[in-house]
């Protein structure tokens, strides 16, 4: 054991991992451990590429070669060494499963328990009555129908043919063969020996009369005889009629219900899990039946999704045209438009619908005529083609939407289905209404709950359903309230250890800010910051102590009000002897942390030396530590000059009630920065992204986005753009990158391309492009290197031995420009190609707008696949800046401080703020209290997340919200304006 193991402490000597400058320095183990830095200054190279890389390295090594072909290894870490490792859990900011049968519940697994606790303690309803099904005994079976009925004459029937098709002649003279004389037939009492003549292609139901009898306990056995015959014919079925009810006199059993029962009441039990009304079969109940990835438990319309793809009437009908003029956009792109009309005109002179009306102005009768068709009502319809021929057809008509979906489901043209692929959506599926379960699994209930409402539940409402349940359980939550049943001793019994599992997961992620999702949340609709916090949850649950965890700013997307239990969360790991490793640009973080490393003191080349290395403390006192500057106060990101006044012109959204937003209105002043604030979860991108963005697309660029649920939006006419810059990756290959995306390179490739050389060799523009051949070198195809399969050991990615990593031929690296090719450029960071193309004013305008983004670290050829979300959205934002647009352009962000530092998020502001000085309109969704107090409106959302948000709880400059006692975020504004 090394000397640093000794004295608690990892040491890292000699570290050179990307832009690392040869350091050496020791961080403390069983701390909480905090590395900070501008962006691009080294600190994920250190913590991730370094140590984690090296600690996981390590322990799979440790493993059989047999074992390690099946785990993916990380190569050796560029630095000298590192003493005093642990076995390392990494818990980054990737999006979870991209399967869209992933939820929150399956990935924490809470979805396995509550699937067993079903399958445990659950009582099966019939879907159609609700009446609870159980399986009885025979002896069960006449015990109820003494104690229902006792003293009653009663005849038991037996059901023998339920809603079956035929004559079943054949049964009628078994039954008599049996000794069975008397039933019913469809309701109506017939002789067997004389039966009904049945009409094969109707469906029929047969009742046998089994006996009739005095319901007295001296007649116990021949009642136990008749039953054990009734449910032999009937398929485990039997029922019970009440002839004549006992004497007043008569002598009953104590507790009977016998008097209850009235007259002609027919009372059904069944030994299996059915329902003896209505034949609803339930299977033996196991986990397996509750899986929505299971054949047995999924929906057979949907497979368990949940959801269909089917037409939205939105996309279909073009609300402002009538039927005389195409209002069915697929229609009026298909082969033969004027049919269709004339279909569509001829349904209306059927019923007197006017087809001169706009389709948003017909009746809503008209509307579901035209739309779902007639019926069974016959229509006449006469077609005289161009030449004179007549064609008639006489029949119902089946409606818009199944006449589309028939052509959809027909069609061998690719085009045709293309075109109609682009009118449809996922809607829930019509079979399970969205429960993604079949009918049988639906209707099984615990506690009065059945599964799908637990599911649709937030974790907070999950969380107290949970301990309601538990011995001395606090109330049911309100959405419950009505319908919650305490559970019996039995169920407890059976249940108290899954329900104590089920209640500390759900815990888990109630303590790290994620109580407003719902369990049926899909995983790949999780932003980074909150798959990591579910991950993290999951590691707290494991209680695993001595690992060494590194966290990439696990504080993403969380409002300053949960950070605070972030943070503890955090601490509880450490307190039980782990090490936490946590890259992060936090404040609250940066200061609650036992040590600090400051990486810097710039970004790229400028950075990758350790500024500080200590207690918080120390790097406020050091002076290049740009951290300890704005911890120390400093330094600060000041207000703006002069707040923009917002003027007449306003986009106003009412009744917005998007996923959880509550019929809210809201306005956003054009030509002003505006910022949506509000706690995770509150309805802040059901708002913006859900309603505003999509109905933007729509009005301005006739995009097929649909606009979430609201009542009306007003004042589109005052915008002429809008860009939606968001954090999804700006490429799938490596071959995608800043200087392909903000299309930089192929003015640098134009340049290269009139070089004497490149002249004189005819070289055009695309010979410098790796993605087509030309100049590139075709052994790699551009990639600069290929990947070698190594089966147990991991895959090595070798330098092409052709081109030696330059990714272009030797002919076409001998074209140069001011002393360096074309792969040169690709390696420069953007901070240094800036300078070098300063006189060239289209590249340069492009540089210094991503250098303004604090991109300036980035290398140009930098692989799209490297970046993180924010970086992404900086490269789309200098994208877009660097061709200012004339017309008037909203700006609409989310969360674009990700991954920023104090001095980045400075620049970005500023960049903002440019934005809105030239006019245009900004919208931010944002918890950085920086972005909101500099910004001239302020939209703030809560009280709290999912259901128990989506409220406006003030809307004003930042001083308003500051003083508004109600928000969370006018509490922590209020400190940093004062």
């Amino acid at each position: 054991m090394g000397e640093a193991n000794e004295h608690g402490w990892i040491e890292v000597r000699g570290a050179r991992t990307h832009n690392l400058q040869d350091i050496t320095v020791k961080l403390p183990r069983g701390k909480f451990v905090v590395v900070s830095g501008v962006s691009g200054s080294g600190k994920s190279s250190l913590a991730f590429d370094t140590l984690y890389a090296e600690g996981q390295r390590r322990y799979v090594e440790s493993l059989s070669s047999y074992a390690r072909q099946f785990i993916g290894q990380m190569k050796k870490a560029d630095c000298d060494g590192i003493e005093g490792l642990s076995p390392a859990i990494s818990i980054d900011q990737k999006q979870g499963s991209h399967n869209p049968r992933s939820t929150v519940a399956t990935v924490t697994e809470i979805q396995d328990y509550f699937r067993l606790l079903w399958a445990r303690i659950g009582k099966p309803h019939c879907p159609t009555c609700g009446r609870e099904v159980a399986r009885r005994t025979v002896q069960e079976i006449v015990d109820d129908i003494i104690w229902n009925m006792e003293g009653h004459a009663i005849i038991l029937w037996s059901p023998a043919v339920r809603s079956r098709k035929g004559t079943h002649q054949d049964l009628f003279r078994q039954l008599v063969e049996q000794g069975y004389l008397h039933g019913k037939v469809n309701g109506h009492e017939v002789e067997f020996e004389n039966p009904p003549e049945l009409d094969k292609n109707f469906r029929h139901d047969i009742d046998v009369r089994i006996d009739r009898l005095p319901c007295t306990i001296n007649r116990r056995q021949r009642l136990t005889e008749a039953v054990e015959g009734a449910l032999r014919l009937g398929g485990g079925t039997v029922a019970i009629e009440s002839m004549e009810a006992p004497p007043e006199d008569a002598e009953l059993s104590e507790g009977t219900r016998a008097h209850f029962t009235k007259v002609g009441e027919t009372v059904a039990w069944s030994e299996d899990f059915a329902c003896p009304d209505h034949g609803a079969f339930m299977p033996e109940l196991s986990p397996r039946v509750f899986s929505f990835n299971s054949p047995l438990g999924a929906c057979n319309v949907c497979q368990g999704l949940g959801v269909e793809r089917q037409f939205n009437i939105e996309l279909i009908i073009d609300g402002t045209l009538t039927v005389s003029n195409g209002c069915v956009r697929p229609w009026r792109q298909s082969m033969s438009p004027s049919w269709y009309r004339r279909l569509l005109e001829q349904v209306c002179s059927h019923y007197g619908i006017s087809r001169n009306t706009p389709f948003e102005l017909l009746s809503d009768d008209d509307k579901d005529i035209l739309l779902n068709g007639s019926g069974s009502t016959i229509i006449n319809f006469h077609f005289e083609s161009d030449n004179g021929s007549v064609y008639k057809m006489n029949r119902p008509w089946e409606g818009i939407i199944a006449r589309l979906q028939k052509t959809y489901t027909d069609t061998t043209s690719e085009r045709t289905r293309s075109r109609l692929i682009n009118c449809m959506t996922d809607l829930d599926c019509s079979g399970c209404g969205g429960e993604k379960l079949t009918a049988a699994a639906r209707y099984v209930s615990v506690g009065g709950i059945r599964l799908p409402e637990v599911s649709r539940c937030s974790v907070h409402d999950s969380l107290a359903l949970i301990r309601a349940w538990q011995p001395n359980g606090a109330g049911a939550p309100e959405n419950f309230a009505d319908v919650l049943e305490i559970l019996d001793e039995r169920s407890l019994f059976i249940g108290k250890d899954i329900l104590k599992e089920i209640e500390n997961r759900l815990g888990f992620l109630d303590s790290v800010g994620l109580d407003y999702l719902t369990l049926d949340r899909k995983a790949n609709t999780l932003s980074g910051g909150e798959s990591q916090r579910i991950r993290l949850a999951t590691q707290i649950g494991s209680r695993l102590t001595g690992v060494m965890y590194v966290l990439d700013e696990p504080s993403i997307g969380l409002h300053q009000r949960d950070n605070a239990r972030l943070l503890a969360t955090l601490r509880e790991l450490s307190d039980l002897g782990n090490t936490l490793i946590v890259v992060e640009h936090d404040e609250d973080t940066l200061r609650q942390a036992d040590w600090l490393c400051d990486l810097g003191p710039g970004a790229g080349l400028e950075g990758g030396t350790v500024v500080a290395n200590g207690p918080p403390e120390i790097a406020m006192k050091t002076k290049d530590s740009i951290t300890g500057a704005f911890l120390s106060g400093k330094r600060k990101i000041a207000l703006p000059e002069e707040r923009r006044k917002p003027g007449k012109k306003w986009i106003s959204i009412k009744g917005a009630r998007h996923n959880n937003l509550q019929s809210i209105n809201a306005k956003f002043p054009v030509g002003c920065m505006t910022a949506i604030s509000g706690v995770s979860g509150s309805g802040k991108s059901s708002l913006v992204s859900g309603i505003l963005a999509p109905a933007l697309q729509r009005h301005l660029h006739n995009s097929d986005t649909i606009a979430g649920k609201h009542t009306s939006l007003k004042g589109l006419e005052h915008v002429d753009k809008a860009i939606i810059i968001d954090q999804s990756p700006i490429g799938r290959t490596p071959r995608s990158n800043p200087a392909t995306y903000t299309k930089v390179f192929d003015e640098i490739r134009t340049l290269f391309s009139k070089t004497t050389l490149a002249k004189e060799r005819g070289y055009k523009p695309g010979h410098f492009s790796f993605n087509v051949k030309g100049g590139r070198c075709e052994s790699c195809k551009g990639a600069g290197s290929m990947k070698l399969e190594m089966n147990f050991l991991p895959d090595v990615w070798i330098t092409c031995d052709v081109c030696q990593g330059l990714r272009y031929t030797r002919e076409c690296l001998e074209v140069t420009w001011k002393g360096k090719n074309i792969n040169d450029i690709l390696q420069m960071p953007i901070g240094e190609a800036v300078v070098f193309f300063e006189n060239h004013r289209k590249i340069f305008r492009t540089l210094d707008t991503l250098c303004a983004v604090g991109l300036s670290y980035v290398r140009l050829g930098q692989p799209a696949t490297t970046l993180s979300g924010g970086e992404a959205q900086r490269v789309k934002l200098a994208s877009e800046l660097r061709r200012p647009p004339n017309k008037h352009t909203v700006y609409i962000l989310d969360e674009p401080t990700t991954g920023l530092s104090f001095s980045d998020v400075e620049l970005l502001i500023n960049v903002l703020l440019e934005l809105r000085a030239k006019g245009h309109s900004v919208i931010v969704i944002e918890h950085h209290l920086d972005v909101i107090k500099c910004s001239d409106w302020v939209i703030d959302l809560g009280p709290e997340g999912g259901e128990r948000g989506g409220i406006i709880l003030a809307q004003g400059t930042p001083e308003d919200i500051a003083a508004n006692k109600e928000s969370f975020t006018g509490q922590y504004l209020a400190k940093l304006l004062n």
